[in-house]
């Protein structure tokens, strides 16, 4: 019949394979498609080891099962929020920010320090050129085997230190700063650009 014909147009076959690969892909790579980076949070192992390092420090011990689980639930929080924050702008110009920023990055710097313990010479050095730090009220030093502990702590302190600094000038290096010269002020805190010019009277 002549209303049966048109199964037979090729331009309607073009069109019922298109719709049908639409129909597939749609249905196999939306379910599996993965989310937009900014709505992934991956708490990965050594982001949870550092959660338990940060507590130690803190506790003088490991988190326990409840304990880490509220460590994890802060900082998805944390990291949601901030997030959001940086969406809408919030974080352009404030030093508040700026000085958290920072501080993370230091404290991200130093944790790449040598993890081995140093050896009795490295802190018997590191003794004798911190010497004022160390001596009692009478002025003598005393011995390593006496205060070995609050040796090594300050080592590990200055060798994380040292760590960052070094990376730190790793970075600075690849960074361009130009800084503007800051306009003269005159005696009474006047800017030298608002005061008159030498023959210019006021009225």
């Amino acid at each position: 019949m002549p209303v049966m014909k048109w199964y037979r147009e090729p331009l309607v076959h073009f069109l019922l394979i298109g719709a049908a690969l639409f129909g597939i892909f749609t249905l196999w790579g939306g379910a599996s498609a993965p989310a937009p980076s900014r709505y992934h949070v991956a708490i990965t192992p050594s982001l949870i080891q550092n959660l338990q390092v940060s507590y130690q420090r803190q506790n003088q011990r490991l988190p326990n099962d409840r304990e880490l689980a509220g460590l994890i639930d802060s900082y998805v929080r944390e990291e949601i929020l901030g997030r959001e924050a940086r969406a809408l702008g919030l974080d352009q110009d404030d030093p508040l920010i700026r000085s958290q920023l920072s501080g993370r990055m230091e404290e991200y710097l130093q944790s790449s320090a040598e993890a081995a313990p140093p050896s009795d010479a490295q802190l018997q050095a590191f003794l004798e050129k911190n010497a004022a730090d160390f001596r009692k009220a009478d002025g003598t030093l005393p011995a390593l085997s006496e205060i070995r502990a609050g040796v090594q702590a300050a080592y590990d302190i200055a060798r994380r230190r040292e760590t960052a600094n070094a990376a730190y000038e790793k970075i600075r290096a690849q960074y361009t700063v130009d800084i503007a010269k800051a306009p003269s002020a005159s005696p009474t805190g006047t800017s030298a650009a608002a005061a008159p010019s030498p023959g210019t009277s006021s009225k």
